[in-house]
């Protein structure tokens, strides 16, 4: 179990990386006019985004290894110490001065991780899911996103981009299950049993999907009420796919389920708050600030680019999407397959064609 945390915690951590150095590499080139395919070019050659695409490789290996060492209920929550790991590095590459509520925000979010993990103490299942079960809580699932989506139609942006979140978050969940599900056939199968059995190619599908509607969740209404709820649906959508499939345990008497729950309120209403309060946005005046960063600040490096902590995937396609301010959302949050399944850029949703960017509220 503790090997699932540590690789956890290394995912959340090389997640975030990722985020902030492909971030620093559009918000440079997109600064800069020049055509859209150009700037796509261009941005391969940077050595930030580069790195960054090797933390998200990075991300994908240390989710799976910790899947194959530890439960879903383990894994799943721990990946939201990611929102801390990149709070974390705006301090320590921009020297950003944060505020006592944002950290307290942030301690809140480890407090309730921490009384959970202790509390819930959730054990491996050693369950093998048939094709039945499979069936069962894929179709029942999908059926949860279809309804989110439906009513993600209507209401204000808020309330659409919330039912958005909660409907991207469903679908993450199913992806880890798939990963889960991809590691076991790896090691028992080895590469040719990987590539002739159906977890592979199942957990590929989830992770584009997912970053499709994650893009319409971003792009539907505010960044905080978005990622707030898919970075709490996620967690407990995990633990009830992982005690379904898996056969997944937890403490189940009478004080130990009162303080899980509990410990899971906390940490909602810490990932509420940091969301509300730290809306990490990189702008050019920041990366003026970098070591090596001499160039003038222009008018148009001042747009705020979004540096949206969770499932990212920057190609180099997405950066002509960056350098054209166009409504293109980050991915978020925690399973790194749709980065290796398909790609998009890290330009804040809240942005239109028609006004310049501004930061998430």
């Amino acid at each position: 179990m503790a090997a699932a945390i540590v690789f956890a915690t290394l995912s959340a951590l090389s997640n975030a990386c990722s985020a902030v150095l492909q971030r620093l590499a559009i918000v440079d080139r997109a600064s800069q006019a020049r055509p859209g395919w150009r700037t796509a070019i261009d941005l391969v050659r940077q050595p930030a985004w580069l790195l960054g695409a090797l933390f998200l490789v990075g991300t994908f290996a240390f989710q799976a290894l910790a899947l194959y060492f530890g439960p879903l209920s383990v894994v799943q929550p721990v990946l939201v110490l990611e929102l801390i790991f990149t709070l974390g590095l705006r301090v320590f590459l921009l020297h950003d001065g944060i505020v006592s509520r944002t950290w307290s925000a942030a301690l809140t979010i480890c407090l309730g991780l921490a009384a959970f993990l202790v509390l819930a103490s959730p054990g491996e299942g050693s369950h093998v899911p048939n094709a039945g079960q499979w069936t069962l809580a894929v179709g029942t699932r999908g059926l949860a996103v279809l309804v989110l989506l439906l009513l993600s139609r209507y209401g204000s942006p808020a309330r659409r981009a919330a039912l958005f979140g909660a409907a991207t978050a469903v679908v993450w969940s199913v992806d880890a299950a798939f990963v889960k599900q991809t590691v076991d056939v790896l090691a028992r199968g080895g590469p040719l049993g990987l590539l002739t059995h159906w977890p592979l190619y199942a957990m590929i599908a989830t992770g584009v999907l997912g970053t499709i509607l994650l893009q319409g969740a971003y792009a539907a209404g505010p960044l905080a009420a978005s990622q707030a709820t898919l970075l709490i649906v996620d967690p407990l959508a995990s633990i009830t796919l992982g005690m379904e499939l898996f056969h997944e345990q937890l403490n189940t008497g009478p004080g130990y389920v009162l303080g899980s729950v509990l410990s899971l309120a906390v940490l909602g209403t810490g990932v509420v708050m940091l969301s509300i309060w730290a809306p990490p946005v990189l702008t050019g005046e920041e990366l003026a600030r970098l070591p090596g960063q001499g160039r003038p600040v222009t008018a148009a490096s001042t747009s705020e680019v979004s540096v949206s902590p969770g499932r990212t995937a920057c190609a180099p396609a997405a950066a002509s999407s960056a350098a054209a301010k166009l409504p293109v959302a980050t991915a978020t949050a925690r399973a790194p397959v749709a980065s290796a399944a398909a790609t998009s850029s890290g330009v804040s949703p809240t942005s239109t064609v028609d006004r310049p960017l501004k930061s998430a509220p």
